[in-house]
């Protein structure tokens, strides 16, 4: 599982930056930037960011598997 390939191609793919993500989580850049580069997440922040980018979670961890 590649959360940092998932997280580049989601964020690519809906046009968005980190801070972007960031603006619609309510949280700082530094912290996606923190989770995209293999920092530890909760399951339930997983389906938040997943909820924010429009991905079911196997989805969104599927895409860092291709």
């Amino acid at each position: 599982m590649n959360l940092e390939k998932s997280f580049r191609i989601a964020l690519a793919t809906k046009g968005m930056t980190k801070k972007d993500l960031a603006i619609q989580m309510k949280c700082t850049a530094v912290y996606i930037t923190q989770i995209t580069k293999g920092g530890s997440m909760s399951v339930s922040k997983l389906q938040d960011v997943c909820d924010e980018l429009g991905y079911k979670v196997w989805e969104f961890i599927k895409l860092g598997e291709v």
